[in-house]
C-alpha cells in the first residue's frame, strides 16, 4: 500500500512548529503555502491567520484557526473544512486527529468497511463519515452546532448505550466531541441497521433530540436551566435521599450553549436557584457536580 501524503498549508511560523511536529507521523509531508500541492494529498492540514479563503485545498481538509475571530470556524466550515481546531488546541491533539482522520479516509475507500473501535481524549473532534453509526461503549460525547456568527450551541450530551447519527455536509456546522474520554464503535449504517437493537435506538435518540427541543422552547431562562438539568438527570443521573446529582460536569459556558444565554445570565439564574432551594453543587474527583433536588419532569428514555 502507498503511503499516504498529509499536505500542511502554514505560514512560516506556524509552518515551523508544525515540522518538528509532524516529522514523526508516518506521512509524504507537503510543506507549502500553495494550494495546487493538495491535489494528491489525503488530507490537508491547513493553518490560517485571517478568516477569508482565497482558494481551498483540492482533498479534505482540516484548519487550524490563527484568528481568534469567533466567525473564522463558521466561515471555514461554510467553505469546506471537515473540522476546525481554536488556536489554543495542542499540537499532540491536532497530530492525533490527523492520524485518525487519514486512517477513516482510506478505509472509507475500501469496498467493505468494517467496524472500528476508537478512544478519543476529552475534547477530541469526533469526524464521521456521512453513513456511519456511531455507538457510545464509554464516556460522554457532546453534539454542538456552530452559527454563522461563531456562537456555539450544544445540541445534546450521548452517553454509554446510546447511539449518534452522522450528519451530512451542509450549512449546519454540527460537530461531535468527545465530553469526557470515550470508547465508540463506528460503523455503516446498513451494518448498524441489521443489529437487532438498532431501532430501539434510534427511536431513543429521537426522543432525546425532541426532549432538548423542548427545553430550547421553554419562554424563561430558569425554566430551561430547569428543563435541561431534569434531562440530564434522566440520561446520567444518581438517586439520593437530597435529590439527584447529576453525574456529569457541566460548566457555566455549556450550559449557556444549551439554552442560549450568556455565561453572566447562567451564574445569575443558578445563584437564584440554589437559593430558591432548587439545586445544588458538591465536589466528586474534584470537579463541581449538580443535586437537582426538586423532582424532574419526565421527558424520554435513556
Amino acid at each position: 500500500m502507498n503511503t499516504p501524503t498529509l499536505a500542511i498549508i502554514a505560514p512560516p511560523v506556524s509552518a515551523k512548529l508544525l515540522i518538528q511536529q509532524a516529522l514523526d507521523l508516518e506521512y509524504n509531508l507537503l510543506f507549502s503555502a500553495d494550494m495546487a500541492v493538495t491535489k494528491n494529498a489525503a488530507l490537508t492540514l491547513v493553518c490560517v491567520e485571517e478568516s477569508e479563503y482565497s482558494s481551498i485545498p483540492q482533498s479534505p481538509w482540516l484548519v487550524w484557526d490563527q484568528t481568534g475571530d469567533p466567525q473564522a470556524v463558521s466561515k471555514a466550515y461554510q467553505a469546506g473544512a471537515r473540522a476546525v481546531f481554536p488556536k489554543e488546541t495542542s499540537l499532540n491533539v491536532i497530530l492525533e486527529t490527523v492520524q485518525r482522520t487519514i486512517g477513516d479516509l482510506l478505509e472509507s475507500r475500501k469496498d467493505t468497511k468494517p467496524r472500528a473501535q476508537r478512544t478519543y481524549r476529552r475534547g477530541e473532534l469526533i469526524l464521521l463519515e456521512a453513513d456511519a453509526v456511531l455507538y457510545v461503549e464509554d464516556g460522554i460525547l457532546a453534539t454542538t452546532m456552530i452559527h454563522q456568527d461563531g456562537v456555539e450551541v450544544l445540541l445534546g450530551l450521548s452517553g454509554k448505550g446510546q447511539i449518534v447519527v452522522a450528519h451530512p455536509n451542509d450549512n449546519c456546522h454540527i460537530q461531535i466531541i468527545a465530553h469526557t474520554e470515550a470508547k465508540v464503535q463506528i460503523e455503516p449504517w446498513d451494518v448498524a441497521a441489521g443489529q437487532p437493537d438498532f431501532l430501539a435506538k434510534l427511536r431513543a435518540r429521537l426522543q432525546q433530540m425532541e426532549g432538548w427541543a423542548a427545553m430550547q422552547a421553554r419562554p424563561s431562562l430558569q425554566q430551561r436551566v430547569l428543563g435541561l438539568l431534569g434531562l440530564l438527570s434522566e440520561q446520567f443521573g444518581i438517586n439520593s435521599k437530597q435529590g439527584v446529582l447529576i453525574d456529569v460536569r457541566m460548566t457555566h459556558g455549556q450550559l449557556a450553549a444549551a439554552v442560549g444565554a450568556t455565561r453572566t445570565s447562567i451564574t445569575r439564574v443558578l445563584s437564584e436557584m440554589r437559593a430558591q432551594g432548587r439545586v445544588s453543587t458538591v465536589k466528586k474527583d474534584g470537579e463541581d457536580l449538580f443535586y437537582l433536588v426538586e423532582q424532574p419532569e419526565h421527558h424520554s428514555h435513556y
